[in-house]
């Protein structure tokens, strides 16, 4: 019973002491000096509302941690035997005679906590020694949260859909890189730049805590630095309020004693991050290819007896064309490896989709990913296998026009787009947090039997916008207003879809009457308001960092926003249109998708990077 006392009472002294030394008081809140420091303020001020906001973060973690322990210590022999003796007394006809069961099956489970439960409980209690005896960390004392953010100096700056940071690999963090802006965390400086990164999303990784790695052994109890830091890292950003989700994208035979790590996040991924496509693309496929079979990589000592029966017995033909084992290949050399052969085998479903990608043919041991795959049952025998290769090393490499039905699967389903949005949801956070995938439709349409062609064109899109906007136009300003309730009603169905509905009412005789009250609080004409800038005005109104012109009662392909997109994920180009050639960059094109600024302004500019889809 002391047990329990103890921890309430540290929970109520830690309670005690945030009103006592941490938390700031009203008045001090509410000072306008202290709550938005302008310019002009005193800098005294401000940095008195920093050392208040650093203190009443670390009484937080501080409560963090005893709730955690104290939660452990609910669940040990000595409350559980208090508990079984007050049940005893209470009710000791009924609950007296199982007492003597109830000891042994303590006495059979004594030794303590064992599992995430035991790794907490020390974890908590080892945060807590140092929170109490080590005080302020030097740097955390001199750096003011929200300084470091990249690019806040800029008074132009416009924050990324998605700020990510956490335990990541240098791997990861260039293929998060084109969808997310990405802060890694090192030991020695995790909490600061936890800070100051100003992250939406925490990620742990177990794959950055292997051999060589700045939080290698992190798990292993022979790392109890490593460990104790990661677990500040853990509950200082659940005490900020940011998710924290576990990736476990690696065996766990290989990172042993991370079931406290899972435990402790969020939620917990099992997933890796997808293909990002900006790496693994046919872009510079060339023509012509070798066809002899190339398993990329170093063989794995850990797979199945059956798999390495196979992949041994065709490494190990003498007639043409045997199965190439590479080696060891650089993560940085591999979409140019990819690109120079026209046929791999491989055992892992994530090198098959790379590969396939990179408009490579893929024989797949065991189950394959994707039905442009051939595979080849694990248990069958090694002549089923010749035979297959025998077969593809015969046909000519694969051309962009082959690979772009597999490009599209996988842009649609495996892409690292789709595996952060995922990520976003399982940490609540909104929809359409990739930046590269916000697209805007931008049409016109007078009437609901406009707005009804445009929407029955766009529904049968494989890849629906985030965002149409439509100028309603008419020849006055009432029958504009008029004209724009027609087109949203007609929308309705979009809508329902998640697509962003904004119709702008827009008058196409003479000066436009329905704009913004002037200074004298009537109606300011507009005389820029013509037909034939309204893709500018129309890129003015949209609010998604992509565009896509479209005209109502065009006869467009199912496949014609996707194919867009792609191209623009792949080639991470400025517009993409069709230019003639196909899948390469060019230098004259009519653009189909660009960036918002390409068609708001009247001057794009040079030194644009223009795409060129087919």
């Amino acid at each position: 019973m002391s047990e329990q006392q103890g921890p309430g009472a540290e929970v109520g002294a830690l309670l005690d002491s945030v009103t006592e030394a941490g938390e700031p008081d009203a008045a001090a809140l509410s000072d306008p000096g202290l709550a938005d420091p302008g310019p002009a303020a005193n800098p005294g001020l401000a940095a008195e509302r920093d050392r208040l906001a650093r203190t009443l973060r670390e009484t937080r973690l501080q409560l963090a941690m005893t709730q955690a322990r104290l939660a452990a210590l609910e669940q040990s022999s000595t409350m559980e035997l208090g508990r079984a003796l007050v049940r005893a007394a209470r009710r000791p006809w009924s609950r007296g005679v199982q007492l003597p069961a109830d000891l042994v099956r303590l006495w059979r489970e004594r030794g303590g906590l064992t599992g995430p439960g035991a790794a907490t409980l020390a974890l908590a209690s080892a945060q807590l020694g140092d929170l109490a005896g080590g005080g302020e960390r030097f740097l955390s004392a001199l750096t003011a949260p929200g300084l470091g953010a990249p690019g806040s100096e800029a008074p132009g700056w416009t924050p990324p859909g998605l700020v990510i940071t956490g335990v990541l690999t240098a791997r990861t963090c260039a293929t998060l890189a084109t969808d997310a802006a990405v802060h890694p965390l090192l030991p020695h400086d995790a909490d600061v730049m936890l800070e100051s990164a100003g992250a939406d999303l925490v990620l742990i990784e177990a794959e950055a805590m292997l051999a060589g790695s700045a939080w290698a052994y992190a798990g292993d109890p022979a790392g109890t630095d490593r460990g104790r830091r990661l677990g500040r890292l853990i509950a200082a950003a659940r005490a900020l309020g940011k998710p924290v989700i576990f990736i476990r994208n690696i065996p766990a035979q290989l990172a042993p004693g991370l079931d406290w790590v899972a435990a402790s996040c969020d939620a917990v991924s099992d997933e890796g991050f997808g293909v990002p496509l900006a790496r693994f693309n046919p872009i510079g496929l060339a023509g012509s290819r070798p066809g002899d079979p190339v398993y990329a990589g170093v063989r794995d000592p850990r797979q199945a007896p059956a798999v390495r029966a196979l992949l041994d017995a065709v490494a190990a033909d003498t007639g043409p064309g045997p199965v190439r084992v590479t080696g060891e290949v650089p993560w940085r050399r591999r979409p140019a490896m990819y690109r120079e052969h026209a046929l791999f085998v491989t055992a892992s479903a994530d090198q098959a989709r790379e590969q396939l990608a990179c408009g490579a043919r893929v024989i797949m041991i065991g189950a394959g990913p994707a039905a442009d795959i051939v595979p080849v049952a694990v248990a069958a025998d090694v002549p089923v296998l010749r035979e297959k290769l025998a077969a593809l090393r015969e046909c000519p490499p694969l051309s962009v026009a082959e690979t772009l039905p597999v490009l599209r699967e996988i842009f649609t389903a495996q892409a690292t787009p789709v595996r952060l949005a995922a990520l976003a949801r399982l940490a609540g956070l909104g929809d359409h947090v990739i930046a590269g995938r916000r697209i805007a439709v931008l049409s016109r349409a007078a009437d609901a039997g406009a707005a009804a062609a445009l929407a029955a064109g766009l529904a049968g899109q494989r890849f629906l916008p985030a965002e149409l906007v439509v100028q309603a136009e008419a020849p006055d300003a009432a029958s504009a207003e008029l004209s724009a309730r027609a087109v949203t009603a007609a929308l309705a169905g979009l809508a329902d879809r998640g697509v962003a509905i904004r119709a702008v009412p827009v008058v196409t005789g003479g000066p436009d009457t329905s704009g913004r009250p002037g200074p004298g609080g009537q109606p300011e004409p507009d005389d820029h308001r013509e037909p034939a800038d309204w893709l500018a005005r129309a890129a003015t109104e949209a609010r998604s960092p992509w565009v896509v012109p479209w005209r109502a009662g065009g006869e467009y392909p199912g496949t014609y926003l996707l194919d867009l997109a792609c191209a623009r994920e792949c080639a991470q180009a400025d517009a993409a249109g069709y230019g003639g050639a196909s899948y390469a960059f060019t230098a004259s094109l009519d653009p189909a998708l660009a960036r918002r600024e390409y068609f708001a302004a009247g001057d794009p500019g040079h030194g644009l990077r223009l795409f060129s889809v087919s």
